[in-house]
Protein backbone atom coordinates (compact mmCIF):
# COMPACT_ATOMS: atom_id res chain seq x y z
CA UNK A 1 0.00 0.00 0.00
CA UNK A 2 1.13 3.29 -0.63
CA UNK A 3 2.17 5.74 1.59
CA UNK A 4 0.28 8.81 2.52
CA UNK A 5 2.01 12.39 1.61
CA UNK A 6 0.09 15.72 2.49
CA UNK A 7 0.81 18.18 0.30
CA UNK A 8 -0.57 21.92 1.87
CA UNK A 9 -0.98 24.42 -1.28
CA UNK A 10 -1.90 23.88 -4.57
CA UNK A 11 0.03 26.92 -5.83
CA UNK A 12 3.03 26.59 -8.40
CA UNK A 13 5.07 24.89 -5.74
CA UNK A 14 1.77 22.55 -4.84
CA UNK A 15 1.09 21.23 -7.45
CA UNK A 16 4.69 20.42 -8.41
CA UNK A 17 4.85 18.27 -5.46
CA UNK A 18 1.39 16.70 -5.87
CA UNK A 19 2.75 15.57 -9.58
CA UNK A 20 6.54 14.38 -8.21
CA UNK A 21 4.73 12.53 -5.38
CA UNK A 22 2.83 10.32 -8.11
CA UNK A 23 5.57 9.95 -10.22
CA UNK A 24 7.37 8.39 -7.02
CA UNK A 25 4.24 6.11 -5.95
CA UNK A 26 2.95 7.61 -3.20
CA UNK A 27 -0.31 8.63 -2.22
CA UNK A 28 -0.97 12.59 -2.22
CA UNK A 29 -3.78 14.50 -0.70
CA UNK A 30 -3.39 18.17 -1.52
CA UNK A 31 -5.30 20.73 0.60
CA UNK A 32 -5.85 24.31 -1.20
CA UNK A 33 -7.83 26.72 1.11
CA UNK A 34 -9.19 28.68 -1.91
CA UNK A 35 -12.17 27.54 -4.92
CA UNK A 36 -9.08 26.96 -7.43
CA UNK A 37 -5.67 26.56 -8.02
CA UNK A 38 -2.54 28.85 -8.73
CA UNK A 39 -2.22 30.56 -5.65
CA UNK A 40 -0.69 34.22 -5.88
CA UNK A 41 -1.27 33.37 -9.67
CA UNK A 42 -5.06 32.21 -9.10
CA UNK A 43 -6.41 35.30 -11.30
CA UNK A 44 -9.43 36.82 -8.97
CA UNK A 45 -10.62 40.20 -9.50
CA UNK A 46 -10.23 41.22 -5.72
CA UNK A 47 -7.79 40.73 -2.70
CA UNK A 48 -9.36 38.27 -0.03
CA UNK A 49 -7.78 38.44 3.27
CA UNK A 50 -5.91 35.51 4.16
CA UNK A 51 -5.22 34.36 0.12
CA UNK A 52 -2.61 35.28 -1.56
CA UNK A 53 -3.14 37.79 -4.58
CA UNK A 54 -1.35 39.40 -8.04
CA UNK A 55 -2.50 43.02 -9.10
CA UNK A 56 -4.18 43.19 -12.17
CA UNK A 57 -1.32 44.20 -14.50
CA UNK A 58 1.45 41.75 -13.42
CA UNK A 59 3.51 40.25 -15.86
CA UNK A 60 5.80 36.82 -15.21
CA UNK A 61 9.45 38.50 -14.22
CA UNK A 62 11.15 36.04 -16.37
CA UNK A 63 11.06 34.48 -19.82
CA UNK A 64 8.63 31.41 -20.85
CA UNK A 65 11.99 29.49 -21.43
CA UNK A 66 12.91 29.53 -17.94
CA UNK A 67 8.97 30.03 -16.11
CA UNK A 68 7.68 26.22 -16.97
CA UNK A 69 7.79 22.28 -15.52
CA UNK A 70 10.52 21.06 -17.02
CA UNK A 71 8.51 18.57 -18.96
CA UNK A 72 5.67 20.33 -19.83
CA UNK A 73 7.22 23.39 -22.02
CA UNK A 74 4.68 26.42 -22.50
CA UNK A 75 3.21 26.13 -25.64
CA UNK A 76 5.38 28.41 -28.51
CA UNK A 77 2.27 30.86 -29.07
CA UNK A 78 2.59 32.12 -25.88
CA UNK A 79 4.67 35.57 -25.43
CA UNK A 80 7.35 35.57 -23.71
CA UNK A 81 6.71 37.63 -20.32
CA UNK A 82 3.03 36.24 -19.59
CA UNK A 83 0.22 38.42 -18.04
CA UNK A 84 -1.26 36.70 -15.06
CA UNK A 85 -4.31 35.49 -16.81
CA UNK A 86 -1.85 33.61 -19.14
CA UNK A 87 0.58 32.18 -16.54
CA UNK A 88 -2.91 30.99 -14.90
CA UNK A 89 -3.71 29.34 -17.95
CA UNK A 90 -0.46 26.70 -18.53
CA UNK A 91 -0.88 26.19 -14.43
CA UNK A 92 -4.48 24.50 -15.40
CA UNK A 93 -2.97 22.82 -18.46
CA UNK A 94 -0.44 21.51 -15.85
CA UNK A 95 -2.72 20.25 -13.99
CA UNK A 96 -5.13 18.92 -16.12
CA UNK A 97 -2.41 17.14 -18.63
CA UNK A 98 -1.63 14.81 -15.28
CA UNK A 99 -4.58 14.47 -13.98
CA UNK A 100 -4.05 16.32 -10.64
CA UNK A 101 -7.03 17.78 -9.82
CA UNK A 102 -8.33 14.59 -8.50
CA UNK A 103 -5.59 15.00 -5.46
CA UNK A 104 -7.03 18.25 -4.40
CA UNK A 105 -9.38 19.10 -2.08
CA UNK A 106 -10.21 22.59 -2.14
CA UNK A 107 -12.00 25.04 0.18
CA UNK A 108 -10.30 23.35 3.15
CA UNK A 109 -7.87 24.74 5.93
CA UNK A 110 -5.31 23.01 7.18
CA UNK A 111 -5.52 23.82 11.10
CA UNK A 112 -2.65 21.71 12.37
CA UNK A 113 0.28 19.74 11.75
CA UNK A 114 1.73 17.60 14.74
CA UNK A 115 3.88 14.64 15.10
CA UNK A 116 2.41 11.85 15.81
CA UNK A 117 2.82 9.68 19.60
CA UNK A 118 5.14 7.15 17.87
CA UNK A 119 6.93 9.77 15.74
CA UNK A 120 10.46 8.81 16.79
CA UNK A 121 9.27 5.15 15.50
CA UNK A 122 6.81 5.66 12.67
CA UNK A 123 8.08 9.53 11.39
CA UNK A 124 3.88 10.13 11.22
CA UNK A 125 1.89 13.52 11.47
CA UNK A 126 -0.97 13.67 12.51
CA UNK A 127 -3.01 16.55 10.53
CA UNK A 128 -5.88 18.78 11.09
CA UNK A 129 -7.81 20.22 8.77
CA UNK A 130 -11.30 22.14 8.55
CA UNK A 131 -13.92 22.98 5.46
CA UNK A 132 -14.22 26.43 4.83
CA UNK A 133 -17.71 25.54 3.53
CA UNK A 134 -19.31 23.42 6.68
CA UNK A 135 -16.89 24.24 9.64
CA UNK A 136 -16.18 20.80 10.09
CA UNK A 137 -12.49 19.92 11.89
CA UNK A 138 -11.31 16.43 10.91
CA UNK A 139 -7.73 14.86 11.83
CA UNK A 140 -5.52 12.00 9.16
CA UNK A 141 -2.28 10.63 10.00
CA UNK A 142 -0.17 10.76 7.13
CA UNK A 143 3.38 9.46 6.74
CA UNK A 144 4.66 12.57 4.98
CA UNK A 145 4.23 16.35 4.44
CA UNK A 146 5.28 18.96 2.31
CA UNK A 147 4.49 22.51 3.18
CA UNK A 148 4.01 24.13 0.12
CA UNK A 149 1.83 27.36 1.36
CA UNK A 150 4.37 29.77 0.13
CA UNK A 151 4.74 33.24 1.80
CA UNK A 152 2.58 35.61 0.29
CA UNK A 153 -0.31 35.80 2.35
CA UNK A 154 0.48 37.97 5.79
CA UNK A 155 1.75 41.10 4.73
CA UNK A 156 4.25 43.06 6.62
CA UNK A 157 4.03 46.94 7.30
CA UNK A 158 7.28 48.59 9.11
CA UNK A 159 6.58 50.67 12.20
CA UNK A 160 6.71 54.08 11.12
CA UNK A 161 6.48 57.42 13.83
CA UNK A 162 3.33 59.07 13.04
CA UNK A 163 2.11 56.78 10.74
CA UNK A 164 -1.16 56.48 12.65
CA UNK A 165 -1.51 60.66 12.50
CA UNK A 166 -1.47 60.17 8.33
CA UNK A 167 -5.22 61.09 7.52
CA UNK A 168 -4.71 59.54 3.62
CA UNK A 169 -5.47 56.12 2.29
CA UNK A 170 -2.71 53.70 3.47
CA UNK A 171 -2.55 49.72 1.85
CA UNK A 172 -0.22 47.01 1.56
CA UNK A 173 0.77 45.88 -1.82
CA UNK A 174 -1.35 42.60 -1.17
CA UNK A 175 -4.42 44.68 -1.89
CA UNK A 176 -3.37 46.81 -4.92
CA UNK A 177 -5.96 45.99 -7.70
CA UNK A 178 -4.81 48.62 -10.08
CA UNK A 179 -5.00 52.73 -10.34
CA UNK A 180 -8.10 53.33 -9.78
CA UNK A 181 -9.27 55.78 -7.19
CA UNK A 182 -5.55 57.05 -7.51
CA UNK A 183 -6.03 59.46 -10.48
CA UNK A 184 -5.04 62.93 -9.76
CA UNK A 185 -3.65 61.65 -6.42
CA UNK A 186 0.12 62.38 -5.02
CA UNK A 187 0.97 58.95 -4.00
CA UNK A 188 3.52 57.49 -1.84
CA UNK A 189 5.56 53.61 -2.92
CA UNK A 190 7.43 52.56 -0.01
CA UNK A 191 9.82 49.54 -0.79
CA UNK A 192 12.11 48.46 -3.80
CA UNK A 193 10.91 45.11 -5.10
CA UNK A 194 9.01 43.81 -8.02
CA UNK A 195 6.02 45.01 -6.51
CA UNK A 196 7.10 48.31 -5.80
CA UNK A 197 8.48 49.35 -9.49
CA UNK A 198 5.41 47.55 -11.21
CA UNK A 199 2.88 49.99 -8.69
CA UNK A 200 4.62 52.83 -9.24
CA UNK A 201 5.00 53.19 -12.45
CA UNK A 202 1.15 51.85 -13.36
CA UNK A 203 0.00 54.50 -10.74
CA UNK A 204 2.59 57.04 -12.29
CA UNK A 205 0.39 57.29 -15.44
CA UNK A 206 -3.00 58.41 -13.88
CA UNK A 207 -2.04 59.93 -10.34
CA UNK A 208 -0.23 63.70 -10.22
CA UNK A 209 2.59 62.59 -8.86
CA UNK A 210 4.68 59.24 -7.41
CA UNK A 211 7.71 58.39 -5.33
CA UNK A 212 9.55 55.85 -4.39
CA UNK A 213 10.94 55.77 -0.77
CA UNK A 214 13.88 53.25 -0.41
CA UNK A 215 16.43 52.71 2.48
CA UNK A 216 18.87 50.96 0.30
CA UNK A 217 18.45 51.59 -3.51
CA UNK A 218 18.73 49.34 -6.06
CA UNK A 219 18.82 48.01 -9.90
CA UNK A 220 16.26 47.58 -12.57
CA UNK A 221 16.81 44.94 -15.18
CA UNK A 222 13.90 45.42 -18.38
CA UNK A 223 13.05 42.37 -20.08
CA UNK A 224 14.17 43.14 -23.09
CA UNK A 225 17.76 42.70 -22.84
CA UNK A 226 20.28 43.06 -26.17
CA UNK A 227 19.30 43.24 -29.52
CA UNK A 228 15.28 42.39 -28.21
CA UNK A 229 16.68 38.90 -26.70
CA UNK A 230 15.00 38.36 -23.04
CA UNK A 231 17.55 39.58 -20.72
CA UNK A 232 17.71 36.45 -18.74
CA UNK A 233 19.11 34.51 -21.79
CA UNK A 234 22.37 35.87 -21.03
CA UNK A 235 22.00 36.40 -17.34
CA UNK A 236 20.78 32.90 -17.07
CA UNK A 237 23.40 31.22 -20.07
CA UNK A 238 24.74 27.56 -18.31
CA UNK A 239 28.27 28.94 -18.69
CA UNK A 240 27.73 31.73 -15.97
CA UNK A 241 27.28 29.40 -13.33
CA UNK A 242 31.39 28.94 -13.57
CA UNK A 243 32.49 32.43 -13.24
CA UNK A 244 33.51 33.49 -10.11
CA UNK A 245 30.92 35.54 -8.46
CA UNK A 246 33.37 38.22 -7.59
CA UNK A 247 34.43 38.17 -11.78
CA UNK A 248 30.73 38.06 -12.44
CA UNK A 249 29.26 41.12 -10.68
CA UNK A 250 31.38 43.72 -12.09
CA UNK A 251 30.72 42.43 -15.86
CA UNK A 252 27.01 42.58 -14.78
CA UNK A 253 27.45 46.10 -13.08
CA UNK A 254 28.61 47.46 -16.15
CA UNK A 255 25.88 45.80 -18.84
CA UNK A 256 22.85 47.01 -16.28
CA UNK A 257 24.20 50.88 -16.18
CA UNK A 258 24.99 50.74 -19.97
CA UNK A 259 21.69 51.45 -20.85
CA UNK A 260 21.07 54.13 -18.20
CA UNK A 261 23.34 55.09 -15.41
CA UNK A 262 21.63 54.53 -11.96
CA UNK A 263 23.29 57.11 -10.32
CA UNK A 264 21.91 59.98 -12.47
CA UNK A 265 18.60 58.88 -11.50
CA UNK A 266 18.98 58.34 -7.83
CA UNK A 267 18.31 54.36 -8.32
CA UNK A 268 21.70 53.06 -7.17
CA UNK A 269 21.83 51.22 -3.51
CA UNK A 270 24.13 53.24 -1.13
CA UNK A 271 26.29 49.72 -0.88
CA UNK A 272 28.49 47.04 -3.26
CA UNK A 273 26.97 46.08 -6.11
CA UNK A 274 26.55 42.83 -4.38
CA UNK A 275 24.31 44.16 -1.31
CA UNK A 276 21.68 45.80 -3.72
CA UNK A 277 17.96 44.87 -5.33
CA UNK A 278 17.43 43.70 -8.65
CA UNK A 279 14.37 44.31 -9.91
CA UNK A 280 12.74 43.89 -13.41
CA UNK A 281 11.40 46.62 -14.77
CA UNK A 282 10.88 47.87 -18.04
CA UNK A 283 9.71 51.58 -17.52
CA UNK A 284 10.99 53.38 -14.35
CA UNK A 285 13.62 55.14 -15.93
CA UNK A 286 11.33 56.81 -18.25
CA UNK A 287 8.70 57.51 -15.99
CA UNK A 288 11.67 59.38 -13.97
CA UNK A 289 13.28 60.98 -17.06
CA UNK A 290 9.53 62.51 -17.85
CA UNK A 291 9.14 63.38 -13.79
CA UNK A 292 6.14 60.99 -13.11
CA UNK A 293 8.31 58.58 -10.88
CA UNK A 294 10.85 60.67 -7.86
CA UNK A 295 12.99 58.29 -6.19
CA UNK A 296 13.53 59.33 -2.48
CA UNK A 297 15.80 57.72 0.95
CA UNK A 298 13.92 55.80 3.98
CA UNK A 299 11.15 58.14 5.64
CA UNK A 300 12.10 59.65 9.21
CA UNK A 301 8.42 59.74 9.93
CA UNK A 302 4.61 60.44 8.68
CA UNK A 303 3.06 63.87 9.20
CA UNK A 304 -1.16 64.31 9.14
CA UNK A 305 -0.39 65.07 5.43
CA UNK A 306 2.95 62.91 4.01
CA UNK A 307 6.23 61.59 4.94
CA UNK A 308 9.38 63.62 6.08
CA UNK A 309 12.21 61.50 4.69
CA UNK A 310 16.03 60.81 6.09
CA UNK A 311 16.96 63.76 4.19
CA UNK A 312 14.12 66.23 6.05
CA UNK A 313 12.88 66.75 2.91
CA UNK A 314 8.85 66.67 3.57
CA UNK A 315 6.51 65.54 1.07
CA UNK A 316 2.48 65.89 0.92
CA UNK A 317 1.19 62.67 -0.56
CA UNK A 318 -2.92 61.50 -0.55
CA UNK A 319 -1.56 58.09 -0.27
CA UNK A 320 0.62 55.51 0.70
CA UNK A 321 1.06 51.95 -0.96
CA UNK A 322 3.38 49.77 1.64
CA UNK A 323 5.05 47.05 -1.41
CA UNK A 324 7.29 46.15 1.91
CA UNK A 325 7.18 42.01 1.72
CA UNK A 326 5.70 39.48 3.95
CA UNK A 327 6.08 37.75 7.25
CA UNK A 328 7.56 34.10 6.77
CA UNK A 329 4.79 31.81 9.31
CA UNK A 330 3.81 28.92 8.94
CA UNK A 331 1.05 29.34 11.54
CA UNK A 332 -0.19 25.64 11.50
CA UNK A 333 2.82 23.93 12.55
CA UNK A 334 4.29 22.66 15.51
CA UNK A 335 6.52 25.27 17.30
CA UNK A 336 9.82 23.20 17.59
CA UNK A 337 9.94 21.56 14.12
CA UNK A 338 11.32 24.94 12.25
CA UNK A 339 13.64 26.95 14.39
CA UNK A 340 14.56 31.04 13.38
CA UNK A 341 17.75 32.21 13.85
CA UNK A 342 16.73 36.08 13.10
CA UNK A 343 15.60 35.72 9.77
CA UNK A 344 16.84 32.70 8.85
CA UNK A 345 14.95 29.28 9.33
CA UNK A 346 16.53 25.79 10.41
CA UNK A 347 16.41 24.20 6.94
CA UNK A 348 18.82 22.03 5.38
CA UNK A 349 19.07 23.12 1.63
CA UNK A 350 15.96 25.27 2.72
CA UNK A 351 14.07 22.39 2.39
CA UNK A 352 14.42 20.01 5.65
CA UNK A 353 13.98 20.74 9.07
CA UNK A 354 17.72 20.57 10.63
CA UNK A 355 17.18 18.51 13.80
CA UNK A 356 13.83 16.27 12.32
CA UNK A 357 14.47 12.74 12.96
CA UNK A 358 12.93 10.79 11.06
CA UNK A 359 12.88 13.75 8.44
CA UNK A 360 9.19 13.22 7.21
CA UNK A 361 8.42 16.70 6.19
CA UNK A 362 9.68 18.99 4.16
CA UNK A 363 9.29 22.88 3.08
CA UNK A 364 8.97 23.45 -0.83
CA UNK A 365 9.35 27.32 -2.27
CA UNK A 366 10.84 28.76 0.65
CA UNK A 367 14.34 29.50 -1.03
CA UNK A 368 14.11 33.21 -3.38
CA UNK A 369 16.25 32.51 -6.45
CA UNK A 370 17.70 35.26 -8.33
CA UNK A 371 16.03 33.81 -11.15
CA UNK A 372 12.64 31.70 -11.86
CA UNK A 373 10.82 29.58 -9.07
CA UNK A 374 9.48 27.23 -10.79
CA UNK A 375 12.92 25.20 -11.74
CA UNK A 376 13.70 25.43 -7.95
CA UNK A 377 10.68 24.18 -6.79
CA UNK A 378 10.04 21.59 -9.06
CA UNK A 379 13.75 19.94 -8.13
CA UNK A 380 12.61 20.30 -4.13
CA UNK A 381 9.91 18.16 -4.75
CA UNK A 382 11.93 15.65 -6.55
CA UNK A 383 14.67 15.34 -4.10
CA UNK A 384 11.48 15.44 -1.46
CA UNK A 385 10.12 12.57 -2.85
CA UNK A 386 13.48 10.05 -3.41
CA UNK A 387 13.97 11.03 0.19
CA UNK A 388 10.74 10.06 1.52
CA UNK A 389 10.99 6.78 -0.64
CA UNK A 390 14.43 6.10 0.98
CA UNK A 391 16.28 6.97 -2.78
CA UNK A 392 18.35 9.56 -0.85
CA UNK A 393 20.10 9.45 2.69
CA UNK A 394 20.39 12.46 4.29
CA UNK A 395 23.46 14.35 6.00
CA UNK A 396 23.49 13.74 9.59
CA UNK A 397 21.88 16.25 12.09
CA UNK A 398 25.36 17.51 12.52
CA UNK A 399 26.33 18.25 8.88
CA UNK A 400 22.87 19.85 8.06
CA UNK A 401 23.25 22.59 10.73
CA UNK A 402 26.74 22.84 9.37
CA UNK A 403 25.23 23.43 6.18
CA UNK A 404 22.76 25.94 7.27
CA UNK A 405 25.70 28.15 9.13
CA UNK A 406 27.59 28.35 5.57
CA UNK A 407 25.30 29.09 4.01
CA UNK A 408 24.25 32.15 6.46
CA UNK A 409 27.40 33.16 5.76
CA UNK A 410 27.51 33.25 2.25
CA UNK A 411 23.67 35.71 2.35
CA UNK A 412 25.67 37.57 4.92
CA UNK A 413 28.40 38.65 3.19
CA UNK A 414 26.45 39.28 -0.28
CA UNK A 415 23.01 40.65 1.11
CA UNK A 416 21.99 42.96 4.36
CA UNK A 417 20.01 41.05 6.51
CA UNK A 418 16.44 41.21 6.25
CA UNK A 419 13.71 38.57 5.64
CA UNK A 420 13.49 39.56 1.69
CA UNK A 421 17.75 37.75 1.53
CA UNK A 422 17.56 35.16 4.05
CA UNK A 423 16.57 32.41 1.53
CA UNK A 424 18.10 33.74 -1.36
CA UNK A 425 19.99 31.61 -3.88
CA UNK A 426 22.01 31.32 -6.95
CA UNK A 427 19.26 29.66 -9.13
CA UNK A 428 21.42 27.79 -11.51
CA UNK A 429 23.97 26.79 -8.73
CA UNK A 430 21.12 26.25 -6.44
CA UNK A 431 19.15 23.63 -8.80
CA UNK A 432 22.81 22.34 -9.89
CA UNK A 433 23.02 21.32 -6.50
CA UNK A 434 19.71 19.60 -5.99
CA UNK A 435 19.70 18.09 -9.20
CA UNK A 436 23.72 16.23 -8.49
CA UNK A 437 21.43 14.87 -4.68
CA UNK A 438 18.57 13.40 -7.28
CA UNK A 439 21.24 12.29 -10.26
CA UNK A 440 19.65 14.35 -13.29
CA UNK A 441 22.42 16.90 -12.84
CA UNK A 442 23.41 17.07 -16.78
CA UNK A 443 26.93 15.30 -17.39
CA UNK A 444 28.48 18.05 -19.72
CA UNK A 445 31.42 15.53 -20.54
CA UNK A 446 29.23 12.30 -21.78
CA UNK A 447 27.39 15.33 -24.09
CA UNK A 448 30.58 16.88 -25.24
CA UNK A 449 31.43 13.02 -26.22
CA UNK A 450 28.44 11.68 -27.53
CA UNK A 451 26.12 15.00 -28.71
CA UNK A 452 28.21 18.28 -28.99
CA UNK A 453 25.16 20.47 -30.64
CA UNK A 454 23.30 19.52 -27.02
CA UNK A 455 26.70 19.93 -25.27
CA UNK A 456 26.87 23.61 -26.89
CA UNK A 457 23.44 24.73 -25.92
CA UNK A 458 23.95 23.34 -22.59
CA UNK A 459 26.95 25.42 -22.47
CA UNK A 460 26.16 28.65 -24.17
CA UNK A 461 22.72 28.68 -24.41
CA UNK A 462 19.92 29.66 -21.93
CA UNK A 463 19.45 27.13 -19.24
CA UNK A 464 16.17 25.45 -20.28
CA UNK A 465 14.90 23.64 -17.68
CA UNK A 466 14.49 20.46 -19.54
CA UNK A 467 18.50 19.86 -19.12
CA UNK A 468 17.14 18.38 -15.36
CA UNK A 469 15.14 15.74 -17.62
CA UNK A 470 18.01 14.39 -20.40
CA UNK A 471 19.50 12.11 -17.51
CA UNK A 472 18.87 10.48 -14.70
CA UNK A 473 15.55 9.64 -12.32
CA UNK A 474 12.44 11.40 -13.94
CA UNK A 475 14.33 11.44 -17.77
CA UNK A 476 12.06 12.75 -20.04
CA UNK A 477 12.40 11.57 -23.87
CA UNK A 478 11.31 15.37 -24.84
CA UNK A 479 14.05 17.24 -22.98
CA UNK A 480 16.64 17.37 -26.25
CA UNK A 481 14.19 18.28 -28.52
CA UNK A 482 12.47 20.48 -26.14
CA UNK A 483 16.37 22.14 -25.34
CA UNK A 484 17.02 22.03 -29.43
CA UNK A 485 13.68 24.17 -30.00
CA UNK A 486 14.51 27.01 -27.36
CA UNK A 487 15.06 29.81 -29.89
CA UNK A 488 12.36 29.07 -31.98
CA UNK A 489 10.05 28.83 -29.30
CA UNK A 490 11.36 32.42 -28.20
CA UNK A 491 11.14 33.99 -31.79
CA UNK A 492 7.69 32.43 -32.52
CA UNK A 493 5.34 35.05 -30.96
CA UNK A 494 7.84 37.67 -32.72
CA UNK A 495 7.09 37.07 -35.64
CA UNK A 496 3.71 38.25 -36.39
CA UNK A 497 5.02 40.28 -39.67
CA UNK A 498 7.63 39.77 -42.59
CA UNK A 499 9.89 42.20 -41.72
CA UNK A 500 12.91 43.53 -43.13
CA UNK A 501 16.50 42.24 -42.32
CA UNK A 502 18.72 44.16 -39.99
CA UNK A 503 22.46 44.79 -39.45
CA UNK A 504 22.51 41.66 -36.81
CA UNK A 505 21.58 39.52 -39.27
CA UNK A 506 23.53 37.59 -41.89
CA UNK A 507 27.42 37.87 -41.32
CA UNK A 508 27.43 40.42 -38.59
CA UNK A 509 25.41 38.09 -36.61
CA UNK A 510 27.64 35.15 -37.26
CA UNK A 511 30.76 36.81 -36.39
CA UNK A 512 29.26 38.28 -33.31
CA UNK A 513 28.16 34.73 -32.54
CA UNK A 514 31.87 33.41 -33.03
CA UNK A 515 34.09 36.16 -30.62
CA UNK A 516 31.03 36.16 -28.19
CA UNK A 517 31.43 32.20 -27.81
CA UNK A 518 35.15 32.61 -27.86
CA UNK A 519 34.86 34.81 -24.89
CA UNK A 520 32.46 32.74 -22.74
CA UNK A 521 35.05 30.07 -23.57
CA UNK A 522 37.97 31.98 -22.38
CA UNK A 523 35.64 32.77 -19.45
CA UNK A 524 34.96 29.18 -18.57
CA UNK A 525 39.20 28.44 -18.75
CA UNK A 526 40.22 31.49 -16.21
CA UNK A 527 37.41 30.31 -13.98
CA UNK A 528 38.57 26.38 -14.25
CA UNK A 529 41.98 27.63 -13.12
CA UNK A 530 40.61 30.00 -10.23
CA UNK A 531 39.26 27.07 -9.14
CA UNK A 532 41.56 24.68 -9.02
CA UNK A 533 45.04 26.70 -9.74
Amino acid sequence: MARRCCVIGAGVSGLAALKECLDSGLDPVCFEMDTDLGGVWNARDEPKNGFPFMYKSCVTNTSKTFTCFSDFPIPKDYPNFMRRYQFKAYLDSYADRFKLREYISFKTKIVGVQRSDDFLSSGRWKVTYKSMETGDVTEEMFDYVMICNGHYYEPMVPHFPGLEEFTGKTIHSHDYIDFHGYEGKKVLVVGFGNSAGDIACELSQHAEHVCISTRRGGYCIPRAGDYGVPFDYIALAGFTQYIPLSYLLPLLLKKINYRYDHTKYSIAPNAPFSLGTLIVNDDLPNRILIGAVSMKGGIKYFTKDGAVFEDDTKEVFEAVVFATGYNFSIPFLEDSVIKMDTHFPSLYEIVFPDELEPCTLAVIGLAQPMGPVIPVVELQSRWTCRVFRGYYQLPTVHERKKEIAKRKNVVRKLFYESPRHANKVSVLDYCDKIAGYIGCRPNLWKFFREDIKIWKLLVFGPANPARWRLQGPGKWDGAVEEIKSTEEKMLFPLRTRVAGIGERDGLYAAWTSVVNKLLAVMFIIVAVLLVFW
